[in-house]
């Protein structure tokens, strides 16, 4: 290791140094010899010392000398612009002391080989000073690397500056102003040292104890339990008591006790982590590429919304799930629900991520091309909350799936911190402008409520969602364009969408694909269908049909044979799509809502459940009105009436004379109503009628006739 002219050294175990700090001040290579200063914050004077190259070499190779560093002050750091004029000039006139000295190449080894030498003596003679200036000066320039600057005045210790002082009888202290010269203010006392103890004490017992307390609660409880005598004692002699001020306890608690300790215990360690420790590094500091981990959260909406059957009846705040991309802040999945943050509502959200966006932007009629929006894979790595993936379900479904599931500490949102940071954005620019919107604040009752102005439908605040996710992921964020150099070499400007293109262009992601089938059998969850006449039911309500070749078959022998069930997969995103496995070792196949089920395209489970819900409620309130128990009760008296008038009327003795001529009275009946409703006399209308009659029967009786073939006569020869 090369040894160079002003570096510093940690030297232990060399033969005639000491163990401490040195710094190289001259190579004498003719002679072999090194030249060390040691390094100390003593006062005392110091000569440099004189070792053998060659012996130093050796203890380098050894490792007894080891390269180190020895900070420079701060004031010698400075421009000489910055320099007040005064300090310039003593460390001018310091360096004219020594100036002479040490410009000679060949002071140094002399000064250390003849330590009786009289050159600085008469050098100290020669500028008219004491000897002690002139080592003062050159031990300056010696320990800080022999430039002029070493020489400058360091005041930054003067007076005693970080110790403590030794308090006397006089008060210290700015006395309390006043206006009125009329009043006169208490002297006060000084704070002693055991007022100080008291002072750390009370911080201990009231102000540390892990949540923020203010300074005059501490010191108002100070008083009461430690000062209680004095202040007792005082009242009752009407004079002012001897206790520290508040002002000095407040002087003393910030000096005595450090500042980030403070912050520490005024705050719960979860808060500390979040929101108050100091920052390591950046969140992509442990990501490589897109695709290196994925983080997936869900928050509840700041936005009521309402039913898409009935607008006047809110639903209250649906729950968003994001999944965005940590390395490129590219937002790779959306899902919005009236379910509550769970592994049931996740499920969806992975899905969305793992599967097309084309098709998912098309059943909310917005049209876009793949390269939109192109995130439809599988992440090397998901990190999410305990809540939803803390289960059996997300281990044995999502983990094969995705390969290594990181849940977060509990209380630890800042570790997902790319997610959090894009509800914020969607909150500021979409959803807090909203109709109905809460904008995260809590329920006042002096505003109106928010929910009266609830407009949206679940799926029109998706529908703006998407837009907005869209129009995100098209954004510049300037931190994208530091991460990585691929998006200046191709002149794009720094958005999540550009980033994520150039990096899955050049391979640079941790990206895998998966069969959409393959993902949905994973995830989705898995319920029973009947396979009937009509297609495929779900929920008695619903029914669905498939191209499958041998579907009409199938409904033909359900209809005819009887029904029977079968596994299918539920989106609940949308109800017009169901996955059915419709052999025994079949794969599931997709299978779309038939037209009599119209009512319920496109539609999230949550509407299918308010639909199922209104109609038994509506069951419910299906009660008899006033109308028809009036109905009832005239229907029965109409019933009783005509089997007491039929009682009254003489008995036929068999079936067939009370059956006889029912087509002659049922003519008799029609004449006599006609004759009812036109007032036209009897006689005639009876001749007309049957006159009618009579010609009637005979066209019929025309019409009967029937022509009979004669009978083929059969020989002996064809018997």
């Amino acid at each position: 290791m090369q040894v160079e002219l002003n570096s510093v050294w940690q030297v232990n175990g060399v033969d005639g140094l000491e163990k401490a700090l040195y710094r190289v001040l001259q190579l004498y290579m003719k002679q072999r010899v090194v030249i060390l200063f040691p390094l100390s914050d003593s006062k005392a004077l110091l000569r440099p010392v004189k070792i053998d190259f060659d012996n130093f070499s050796e203890a380098i190779k050894v490792g007894n000398a080891r390269p180190s560093r020895y900070d420079l002050p701060y004031y010698q750091l400075q421009y000489d612009d910055e320099i007040s004029r005064e300090h310039l000039t003593k460390r001018d006139e310091k360096y004219t002391l020594i100036v002479d000295l040490v410009s000679n190449p060949d002071f140094l080894l002399s000064f250390v080989e003849r330590p009786r030498s009289k050159l600085v003596s008469l050098h100290a003679k020669t500028h008219n000073t004491y000897v002690q200036n002139i080592y003062r000066a050159l031990n300056l320039y010696w320990k800080y690397a022999q430039e002029r600057n070493a020489l400058l005045p360091g005041y930054k210790n003067s007076g005693g500056r970080g110790k403590a002082r030794v308090a006397g009888e006089i008060k210290r202290g700015s006395p309390i102003q006043l206006s009125s010269s009329s009043i006169e203010a208490p002297k006060g006392v000084n704070t002693s040292e055991s007022d100080k103890e008291l002072f750390i004490k009370a911080m201990k017992k009231f102000g540390l104890r892990g949540e923020e307390v203010k300074f005059s609660r501490v010191y108002d409880k100070m008083l009461k339990e430690y000062y209680a005598e004095e202040l007792i004692s005082a009242e009752a002699e009407s004079r002012e008591a001897k206790v520290p001020n508040y002002r000095a306890f407040i002087y003393w608690v910030k000096k005595l006790i450090p500042t980030d300790t403070l912050i520490r215990k005024q705050t719960n360690q979860g808060d500390f982590d979040r929101n108050k420790r100091g920052l390591r590094g950046a969140a992509t500091d442990h990501t490589e590429g897109p695709g290196s981990c994925f983080e997936l959260d869900a928050t509840v909406l700041d936005v009521h919304i309402v039913s898409d059957f009935q607008r006047n009846h809110v639903l209250g705040r649906p729950t968003v799930y994001c999944v965005v991309d940590k390395e490129s802040r590219m937002i790779v999945g959306l899902h919005v629900s009236l379910e509550y943050a769970s592994w049931r509502a996740g499920r969806q959200a992975l899905i969305n991520s793992f599967t097309s966006k084309k098709e998912y932007c098309a059943q909310f009629d917005i049209e876009i091309e793949e390269s939109e929006w192109p995130c439809s894979h599988i992440p090397l790595r998901l990190l999410c909350d305990r809540g939803e993936f803390i289960c059996k379900d997300a281990e044995n479904l999502a983990v094969p799936l995705i390969g290594h599931l990181s849940i977060a500490p509990p209380y630890r949102a800042e570790l997902k911190g790319i997610v959090e940071h894009r509800f914020n954005i969607l909150n500021e620019k979409l959803v807090h402008e909203l109709p109905g919107t809460t904008k995260g604040k809590q329920y006042d009752r002096s505003v109106k409520d928010p929910r009266l102005d609830a407009t949206f439908t679940l799926r029109e605040i998706t529908k703006l969602l998407i837009d907005e996710v869209l129009e995100h992921n098209s954004s510049i964020f300037q931190d994208l364009a530091k991460q990585s150099i691929l998006l200046i070499e191709s002149g794009l400007s720094p958005t999540p969408l550009n980033y994520w293109n150039q990096h899955v262009k050049a391979q640079r992601h941790a990206l895998s694909k998966a069969d959409e089938v393959h993902v949905r059998s994973r995830l989705l969850p898995t319920t029973k269908v009947t396979m009937t006449g009509k297609g495929i039911r779900l929920n008695d309500q619903m029914y669905f049909e498939s191209d499958h070749p041998d579907f009409d078959a199938w409904k033909i022998i359900a209809r005819n044979n009887g029904s029977w069930s079968l596994d299918a997969l539920v989106d609940h995103d949308n109800s017009s799509l169901l996955y059915v496995r419709l052999e025994e070792e079949g794969s599931f196949i997709k299978c779309y809502l038939k037209k009599e089920s119209a009512n319920f395209a496109n539609r999230h489970q949550a509407d299918i459940l308010f639909f199922k819900d209104w109609v038994k409620l509506e069951k419910n309130k299906a009660k008899p009105s006033a109308k028809s128990i009036e109905r009832h009760n005239r229907k029965k008296q109409v019933i009783e009436s005509a089997i007491e008038d039929t009682k009254l009327e003489p008995k036929v003795g068999s079936k067939s004379k009370r059956t006889k001529g029912m087509k002659a009275r049922r003519r008799e009946a029609i004449l006599a109503q006609r004759l009812e409703e036109s007032g036209a006399k009897p006689d005639q209308e009876y001749s007309s009628v049957n006159s009618e009659q009579s010609s009637q029967r005979i066209d019929d009786d025309r019409k009967k006739v029937i022509s009979i073939l004669k009978r083929k006569k059969v020989t002996d020869n064809e018997t």
